[in-house]
């Protein structure tokens, strides 16, 4: 008998101890406890003759390639959502590695807006350390 009384004893300090984690969490700002990322969406007109890649890079921290989606040929898509109220600098790959890049840019958060990558953009491969932090002269 007094292991069963015991035993409630524990579970019950646990799920108090439980919900005293999950309420403290609730702090972190926003609505409810939840904080919202700062996004904007991004749509691409690829009016280019190949399928492209598009990532962005964050100027706050060199080097961190982020790959937000992909569009066709000849062909609109809306990507994944980027990164709002700080400059990013906006990116297109080739299958054959050779980029298009935008210069860094912000957008507001909740924005939307569509790059029209024309059908004479020019694309550059990119060079061995063109994404390495600073500080470092690209080396590994």
């Amino acid at each position: 008998m007094r292991v069963v009384v015991f035993d409630k004893i524990v579970a019950l300090a646990a799920v108090l101890a439980l919900a005293g984690c999950i309420t403290g969490r609730g702090g972190s700002g926003g609505e409810g406890g939840v904080r919202r990322a700062a996004l904007a969406q991004i749509i691409v007109e690829n009016r280019t003759g190949e399928p492209l890649h598009v990532a962005f890079l964050a100027t706050a921290a060199p080097g961190r390639e982020v790959v937000v989606g992909a569009v066709g040929a000849h062909s609109t898509a809306t990507v994944a959502p980027v990164l709002a109220g700080e400059p990013i600098i906006l990116m297109a790959r080739t299958a054959s590695g050779a980029e298009h890049r935008l210069v860094a840019r912000s957008f507001e958060v909740g924005a939307e807006w569509t790059w029209v990558i024309s059908e004479d953009a020019t694309f550059h491969l990119p060079s061995p350390h063109a994404n390495a932090p600073e500080g470092r002269g690209g080396q590994p």
